[in-house]
């Protein structure tokens, strides 16, 4: 690692040091926090700047212009009283994978990007306007879905008129949540040694496969979640039973998701999803979810790869100065291959022209088999890996293919601002499922999907939609499993003669 890049390493590692010392109470102002991060963001642009200064200046201005983009969103793009934390995921994906991340590998590899391509300087610098271009779009049309529909932050002379009064919500019965609990024994029990099998025996991944992965074995995941929600929000007494519920589930959910049959992107929304559901009061404000979510991404999930990547290594065996050296080294795996892609994307276009929606087709009928559908396309990083294979030095198809990617892909720049703007609406929406009162699982769900978001982001939009419908699915089965009223006893009216006769 050359020495401008240890310098980048040194100031985010600086920077996440001292926020355990910081107050983590609700004084904290989120602009502080914002401010923190911009000089970060300004930092490691200077930086940059310094370390490829001889580039070329249409370089250096098309990555000043990212920064500022960037900065437009931190400022706009994420709001402290949002229901939902989508808006700070869209946030974090933008600076990790299509800042931070291009500016740590081109000071090291000024040469050659991570997914093999040729640097070309005209390429570099139309890749960050695409990235740019990507980021505006989605912020102002955020702020502006955002206002108009309401879910706008308050100031002294904007009056927020009272809700009106909402059915309350009736609690699981005991009858119903056992019947949950019995199905999700029973599923885990058939399906997670299947898994397990699969894991050993390098089985290629079949629908099959992922429908008993995605829809079965995540059951527990969903039915936790929800039931966590109504115990924490219902103000209802907590009792024993409901305690040993909730273990039970979590240990199911740690048979199901866990480093050995799942990789980090699976298990990140989820866990974060519980942390969230869980201390939900204590995360009600954006500063702490952001605090936690960017602590997650830049430190937790790079060093948890040591296990997702390596099923034999154990905790005993593994070393701080391992952890250390994964998170450094962590910007420089594919795993951070997104802007890199997006630049193949671009040249892709150049070459052979947009694809006029034949990616948006097969990402919108994903649940068509290929045996039906012959002229399906390939999921986009696997077609994005074809091309850098016949082209450059590419040895393997799984291949991240953002957002911006996809939009480009199809449509060009247009496309670029078509999919920032439903990623948008997308966020909005979430911020008001999770505002929703008349039912349980409308919450975390919001908070589930905010965080899988991260899986959206990176793409394939295909698989992405593959793994939302799935675990779609399971919330809405077990909300209908737990809403079911078993044991109920219902008042039936008196029967005629039954009232006392008036003399």
């Amino acid at each position: 690692m050359s020495g401008k890049v240890a310098v980048v390493s040194r100031t985010c590692v600086a920077v996440f040091r001292i926020w355990p010392k910081m107050k983590t109470k609700s004084a904290i102002d989120v602009f502080s926090l914002r401010m923190l991060f911009a000089l970060v963001i300004v930092l490691i642009e200077i930086v940059f700047i310094n370390s490829l200064a001889s580039a070329g200046i249409e370089l250096i201005l098309s990555s000043v212009v990212v920064t500022i983009a960037l900065l437009i969103q931190l400022r706009f793009g994420v709001r402290q009283i949002a229901a939902a934390p989508a808006d700070i995921i869209v946030f974090i994906f933008n600076w990790l994978f299509l800042d931070l991340a291009p500016k740590v590998q081109l000071m090291s590899m000024p040469q050659r990007l991570i997914n093999t391509s040729t640097v070309r300087v005209d390429g570099v610098a139309l890749t960050n306007l695409v990235c740019a271009l990507f980021m505006i779009a989605f912020t102002v049309f955020y702020a502006f879905v955002s206002r108009r529909g309401g879910n706008f932050e308050p100031t002294a002379a904007v009056p927020v008129k009272p809700r009106a009064p909402v059915k309350p919500r009736q609690e699981f019965t005991a009858g119903a949540v056992g019947l949950a609990l019995v199905l999700c024994f029973a599923v885990v029990a058939v399906a997670a040694p299947h898994a397990y099998r699969s894991v050993e025996t390098a089985e290629v991944a079949s629908p099959a496969s992922l429908v008993m992965n995605r829809f079965l074995l995540f059951l527990p995941s969903a039915t936790l979640l929800i039931l966590l929600h109504e115990t924490v929000r219902s103000g209802r007494k907590l009792l024993f039973s409901r305690v040993c519920v909730l273990l039970l589930l979590f240990l199911l959910v740690i048979v199901t998701e866990n480093p050995y049959t799942e990789k980090r992107n699976a298990l990140g929304p989820m866990y974060l999803a519980l942390l969230l559901v869980l201390f939900q009061n204590w995360f009600a404000t954006g500063t702490r979810r952001l605090l936690l979510l960017v602590g997650s991404m830049v430190l937790v999930f790079p060093a948890i790869t040591i296990f997702t990547h390596n099923h034999k290594q154990t905790l005993a065996d593994v070393s701080l100065s391992q952890f250390s050296d994964q998170i450094a080294d962590h910007y420089f795996s594919v795993n951070y291959d997104s802007w890199a892609n997006i630049y193949t994307a671009v040249e892709i276009v150049k070459v052979h022209g947009m694809q006029w929606g034949h990616q948006l087709m097969g990402s919108l009928l994903f649940f068509v088999p290929s045996s039906i559908w012959s002229a399906k396309p390939l999921a986009t990083g696997i077609f994005l890996a074809d091309y850098l294979i016949t082209n450059y030095s590419m040895w393997f198809t799984n291949l991240s293919a953002p957002l911006a990617a996809e939009g480009y892909l199809d449509f060009g720049p247009a496309g670029v601002v078509l999919y920032a703007c439903i990623l948008a609406i997308f966020v909005a929406l979430l911020n008001r499922l999770a505002l929703r009162r008349d039912g349980w699982v409308a919450f975390p769900m919001a908070i589930y999907a905010s965080v899988f978001l991260m899986i959206v982001l990176r793409g394939s939009l295909m698989i992405a939609m593959g793994f939302a419908s799935a675990a779609f699915l399971a919330f809405c089965f077990a909300a209908v499993l737990l809403s079911m009223k078993l044991g109920v006893r219902h008042r039936v009216a008196g029967r005629m003669g039954a009232r006392p006769l008036v003399s």
